[in-house]
C-alpha cells in the first residue's frame, strides 16, 4: 500500500471508524455463513428465547400487546415469562417478524446485535482512551470472542449475547462519571436501562464490577461531590426507565413462590468449572478438546492480555486498564473450583447460577486490554497494518474452529431439545418461572386440559380455546370451584355475564375459581394494574430523558 495512501487514512479519523465497520461486517456475514442459521443447529436455550419472541409476535398480530402471556407455552398451561424475563429488545425484531417470520426475524436480531456489539465497543473504548486503533482492536477481539460464540450458539443464551451488546455503553457512562464530562451521566443510565432489558443476571454481574472500579477511584469522587450525585442521579433515571419490567416482576416475586427458588441444581456451588477446563478455556480457540464444551476467553485474548509485561508507561490510562485486567483475571479464580461459592457471603449470589457468566466480564475487560496494550506497543503505522490483519484472520480462523467443535458437541445438544418433552419441561428447560407449587412437567402431561371440579359440585362442559382465551360452560347448582389447565399467575381475569370473578391459586399452582351457578365463563390474562402503570412511567421517562440530552446538547454546541 502506498505511503501517501497509509499517511491519508491514519490522519483522518472518520476513515478509522469506516474501516472498522466494513471489516466487522464482513466479519459478522462470515460468522452467519459459518455457523448457519440458529435453528439449523440450535443450543441449549434456543427454543425458550424462540418461543418467547414469538410471544410477543403473536401478542403484536393478535392486539393484546403489551399485556400479555405466553398462552401456548406447556401444553397451553402459560407462561409467562417475560415478567421475569424482559423481552423490551424484542420489540423491532418482533415487529420485524410479523411480516418474514420468527426464524427469519430471530437470524436478523442476532445479526444486528452483533454488529451493534463492535460499534459500541469501538466508540466505548475510542472515547475513553482516544485511540482509533485500541477501538478496532478492542471491537474485533470482543465481539467475535470465543465466549460469545459459546453463548449464541452452544447455550442458545440470548440474555446474555443481548448483555454482551450493552456492557460498553455502561462502562462509557462509568468513565463519564468517574473522570470525564459528568454531565453525560444519562450514558451510564441508558447502559445500565438496556442491560436491565436484556438480562438480570448480566446487570447484577455488571454492578458489582462497576463498585469494584468506583472503590478504586473513590478518592477522586469524593473530591468533586458532583460526580457522585449526577451518579446517583443516573441511578433514580434507571429505575423509572425500566419500572416496566422491574415493579411488575417485584409484583409477582411477592405474590407467589417458584421454581428457581428452589433449584438446587443451578446453584454455583454445584456448577463450579474444573481446573482442567479453566485452562482449555484460556488457550481454546484454534483448538479444542473432544467432546468438552468449553467455557472460557481463547486464546486470542489471552496471548493479548500477556502483553502487558512490555508496557512501559505509568499513565492513568493504563492504570484503569489494569483495574479491568485484575478483575478479570479474579473472575477467572471465581469461576473454578478453588472459590468458596457455597461460603457465605458468596451464596448471596447463588441466583447467578453459573460461575462461568463472570467470563461475559472476563472477555470484555480483557479486549479492552488487549487492544490498549497493542496499541501501546505497535506505533509504526505500518506495524499496525499488519497486526490488523493477523488479528482479523485469526479471528476468522476462531470462528471456523468454533463451529467445528460445535458441530460435534450438537450431537448431544440437539437430543436434549430436539422437541418438546417434560424433559425440557415442553422447552421451558428449567422452567424456573413456573409456579413452585407445580408437581412435574409429567402432571401437566398426565392431568392434560382437564377442568377439576374441586368439591365435586360444577361440570365443566363445552371447554374451547380461542387463542389467550379460554371459554367454559358450567353446569352446576351449587357452589364450588374450578380448577383450570393454567399456570397461576397474578393478572389472570374471570368473567361470568360481565361480572368479575376472583382468581386465586390451587394447591396445585393452578388457576381456581369459584362458580355457584350455570353460566358462560372466560378466563384471560388482562395484567395488573402495577403492569399497565409502570408501563407508561416507563415511557414518559424515556421521552423526559430523550428531550433532556436534546436541551443539553443545544446549550453545549452554544457554548
Amino acid at each position: 500500500m502506498p505511503d501517501n495512501l497509509i499517511n491519508r487514512i491514519t490522519e483522518n479519523k472518520r476513515y478509522h471508524f469506516r474501516i472498522f465497520f466494513a471489516v466487522l461486517v464482513l466479519l459478522a456475514v462470515y460468522m452467519i455463513l459459518v455457523f448457519g442459521p440458529a435453528y439449523n443447529h440450535p443450543g441449549y436455550d434456543y427454543y425458550f428465547h424462540l418461543k418467547r419472541f414469538e410471544a410477543m409476535i403473536t401478542a403484536m398480530q393478535e392486539g393484546t400487546f403489551p399485556f400479555y402471556i405466553d398462552y401456548a407455552a406447556a401444553l397451553k398451561y402459560g407462561y409467562l415469562s417475560r415478567v421475569f424475563y424482559s423481552d423490551v429488545i424484542f420489540l423491532p425484531f418482533a415487529a420485524l417478524g410479523t411480516l418474514i417470520g420468527s426464524y427469519e426475524a430471530y437470524e436478523v436480531m442476532l445479526f444486528t446485535m452483533t454488529v451493534l456489539c463492535g460499534v459500541f465497543m469501538y466508540i466505548a473504548v475510542d472515547k475513553i482512551y482516544k485511540s482509533s486503533y485500541a477501538a478496532f482492536l478492542a471491537g474485533i477481539l470482543y465481539t467475535f470472542s470465543v465466549y460469545r460464540f459459546y453463548d449464541i450458539y452452544n447455550r442458545g443464551a440470548l440474555g446474555e449475547v443481548f448483555a454482551f451488546t450493552f456492557i460498553p455503553i455502561v462502562f462509557l457512562g462509568l468513565y463519564y462519571i468517574i473522570k470525564g464530562d459528568y454531565r453525560k451521566w444519562y450514558i451510564i443510565a441508558a447502559g445500565f436501562s438496556l442491560l436491565i432489558f436484556s438480562h438480570v443476571i448480566s446487570t447484577v454481574l455488571t454492578f458489582i464490577s462497576v463498585v469494584i472500579i468506583l472503590i478504586f477511584y473513590c478518592k477522586s469522587m469524593i473530591k468533586e461531590p458532583k460526580r457522585i450525585y449526577y451518579l446517583l442521579l443516573a441511578g433514580v433515571v434507571t429505575l423509572l426507565i425500566t419500572a416496566a419490567f422491574i415493579f411488575p416482576l417485584l409484583e409477582q416475586m411477592q405474590a407467589n413462590h417458584y421454581r428457581y427458588e428452589t433449584n438446587d441444581w443451578t446453584l454455583p456451588a454445584n456448577a463450579k468449572i474444573p481446573l482442567d477446563y479453566v485452562f482449555w478455556g484460556l488457550i481454546s480457540g484454534f483448538y479444542y478438546p473432544k467432546d468438552i464444551s468449553i467455557v472460557g476467553i481463547g486464546i486470542q485474548l489471552t496471548s493479548v492480555i500477556l502483553l502487558r509485561i512490555f508496557v512501559k508507561d505509568k499513565s492513568a490510562a493504563l492504570k484503569s486498564v489494569d483495574i479491568g485486567l485484575l478483575i478479570g483475571i479474579f473472575y477467572i479464580f471465581a469461576s473454578s473450583k478453588l472459590f468458596p461459592w457455597g461460603r457465605f457471603p458468596f451464596t448471596l449470589l447463588s441466583f447467578i447460577q453459573y460461575p462461568g457468566r463472570l467470563y461475559l466480564l472476563v472477555t470484555f475487560f480483557f479486549a479492552v486490554g488487549g487492544g490498549y496494550y497493542l496499541s501501546k506497543i505497535v506505533t509504526k503505522q505500518k506495524t499496525r497494518l499488519i497486526v490488523a490483519a493477523f488479528v482479523i484472520i485469526c479471528t476468522g480462523t476462531v470462528i471456523y474452529m468454533h463451529n467445528q467443535n460445535f458441530r460435534l458437541l450438537h450431537v448431544h445438544i440437539g437430543q436434549t431439545n430436539k422437541e418438546p418433552n417434560p424433559s425440557n419441561f415442553f422447552y421451558l428447560n428449567g422452567a424456573e418461572y413456573v409456579p413452585d407449587r407445580i408437581e412435574s412437567a409429567y402432571h401437566i402431561l398426565f392431568r392434560g386440559d382437564t377442568i377439576v371440579s374441586i368439591d365435586g359440585k360444577a361440570k365443566a362442559e363445552n371447554q374451547q380455546r380461542e387463542k389467550s382465551v379460554l371459554n367454559i360452560n358450567v353446569n352446576t347448582q351449587d357452589a364450588d370451584s374450578l380448577e383450570l389447565p393454567l399456570f397461576y399467575y397474578k393478572g389472570y381475569t374471570a368473567e361470568i355475564d360481565n361480572e368479575t370473578l376472583p382468581v386465586r391459586q390451587s394447591k396445585n399452582g393452578l388457576v381456581q375459581i369459584p362458580v355457584d351457578k350455570s353460566e358462560d365463563v372466560k378466563v384471560y390474562y388482562k395484567g395488573t394494574i402495577i403492569q399497565k402503570v409502570s408501563y407508561c412511567i416507563s415511557i414518559l421517562a424515556i421521552f423526559a430523558l430523550c428531550i433532556y440530552i436534546i436541551i443539553q446538547r443545544k446549550r453545549t454546541s452554544k457554548t
